[in-house]
C-alpha cells in the first residue's frame, strides 16, 4: 500500500479571530484555502483535512498543485534590476563597512525579513 505524501508540508498560520470566537486557519501557498477550528489543535485537523480537499480538488480539475516551498529547492541566486544611484549608494556603503556588496545586502534583507 503507498502511504499518502503528507499534506502539513504546506505553511499554515494560525490566528484567533473574535468575530468568529475561533482559531482561524490560512494557507498562503493555497490561496483561498483556510478553516478553523474551536481549539488549535481542532484548526490544525481541520487544516490538514482542507488542504487535503484543496489539493485533491486541483487534481479533479487538472490543475497544477503547487509545490510546498518547505520542499522546493532555491539556488540562492536573484537576478535583481535597481535604481543606478541605489545601485552605487549599496556599493559605497559596503565599501565603508568592508565587505562584499552581496553579503552588504543579504544582511539587509536579513534583517528586514
Amino acid at each position: 500500500m503507498r502511504q499518502k505524501k503528507s499534506n502539513l508540508k504546506y505553511r499554515i498560520e494560525i490566528n484567533w479571530s473574535s468575530e468568529d470566537e475561533s482559531y482561524v486557519v490560512v494557507v498562503p501557498e493555497l490561496p483561498g484555502c483556510m478553516t478553523h477550528g474551536a481549539t488549535p489543535e481542532e484548526a490544525i485537523k481541520n487544516a490538514k483535512e482542507a488542504i487535503e480537499g484543496y489539493v485533491e480538488s486541483l487534481k479533479t480539475r487538472k490543475l497544477p498543485v503547487p509545490e510546498p516551498l518547505a520542499e522546493k529547492k532555491f539556488s540562492g541566486n536573484i537576478p535583481l534590476r535597481i535604481d543606478p544611484v541605489l545601485h552605487r549608494d549599496l556599493a559605497t556603503r559596503a565599501a565603508i563597512e568592508g565587505t562584499s556588496l552581496n553579503k552588504l545586502i543579504e544582511k539587509r534583507l536579513k534583517r528586514a525579513v
